[in-house]
């Protein structure tokens, strides 16, 4: 007597084709179920951060908020948005975007589409437009947070009644904060194709000449930089201790060039700045060009006798005053 084996369940086989499409399924609802739950978050921490930077004097604020990017990102759009701290610093925007990965929302990257206005303590607001101006933020618990600003095509347009800033123009421009070791913050600025609006020896330099511009610095005691205002957190962080590390430092104008090559400063009790820095600076005088500053006399005399037009010397700030060597340069440029 013999037994044939059974059929094979058709319906067993037809479940196995279909097991694919069932995990896709199951994984795609997790996903999106999981992208919508870290919206709701987003919005949580931003209220949440919001609330308590208020609390502490700063401000975080907008007048309308979406957020998008399904499903691989976290888009944000908003309006009418404004950043502030307690000295009086703060950052306007009408339109901003910023787009963080869905598996890292601590680190954004931003977009001011129609520009900044940022404002000054005691100087006012300036407009700052462009081709592209962008930023990137991180490391949100840390003081100063990481932060990064790049633009091209910039101009920058104080407000009536404002102060001058020194930028009036920049082809391409990078700004760097970072913060460091022992209380320290390091900034590091760049700008290429610029056009500015200095005064003194600075002014003397650019004078009306496309520039570009170098600048690394370190502070001290960067936790006490804060304060009721701008004036305040300074005289705090001067009372500290604080100090301006110059690592490196340069300005390019035509053939006239300024470069700040070692020093450290702090900031007096009138708001300006005090200590010194080992400079060079090239300046080129035209023949028949009128001798209008003590600089100018001393790179004609070198040029004279063939040399390079060199003046390599202390650039001291003291009692309101800045001096290179034994040449008053005019006043010392102030803080607040």
């Amino acid at each position: 007597m013999t037994h044939n084996d059974a059929a094979p369940s058709r319906k067993a086989r037809r479940s196995r084709l279909f097991m694919p499409f069932i995990l896709a399924a199951l994984v795609a609802g997790g996903w999106s179920y999981g992208w919508f739950w870290l919206r709701g978050q987003a919005e949580q921490r931003m209220d949440a951060q919001a609330a308590d930077l208020k609390s502490r004097g700063y401000d975080l604020s907008w007048s309308a908020r979406t957020f998008s990017g399904f499903p691989f990102r976290m888009n944000l759009d908003l309006t009418d948005a404004r950043v502030a701290e307690p000295t009086g610093w703060a950052v306007r925007a009408p339109q901003l975007k910023g787009e963080a990965e869905i598996f890292d929302l601590t680190h954004w990257v931003l977009v001011a589409p129609q520009g900044v206005v940022l404002t000054r303590p005691e100087a006012g607001d300036v407009a700052i437009t462009g081709q592209a101006l962008r930023a990137s933020i991180s490391h949100i618990k840390e003081y100063p947070p990481r932060m990064s600003v790049e633009g091209v095509k910039l101009t920058f347009t104080p407000a009536p009644g404002s102060k001058p800033f020194e930028l009036v123009s920049a082809d391409n421009m990078q700004l760097h904060v970072r913060g460091g070791p022992d209380d320290q913050g390091a900034i590091f600025f760049k700008a290429g194709g610029a056009k500015t609006a200095f005064t003194g020896l600075l002014g003397r330099i650019a004078q009306d000449k496309t520039a570009s511009m170098l600048l690394e610095t370190r502070l001290s005691h960067v936790s006490q930089l804060r304060g009721r205002n701008w004036e305040a957190a300074v005289k705090q962080w001067s009372a500290a201790g604080g100090q301006i590390t110059f690592q490196q430092s340069q300005l390019l104008a035509g053939d006239a060039e300024g470069k700040a090559e070692s020093g450290v400063l702090s900031v007096d009790s009138q708001g300006r700045l005090t200590g010194a820095l080992e400079v060079a600076i090239k300046e080129r005088v035209k023949p028949g060009q009128p001798i209008r500053t003590p600089q100018q006399a001393l790179a004609a005399a070198a040029q004279a006798v063939g040399q390079e037009p060199i003046i390599e010397a202390s650039l001291k700030f003291e009692n309101g005053r800045s001096f290179l060597g034994m040449i008053d340069t005019g006043p010392a440029p102030t803080v607040y």
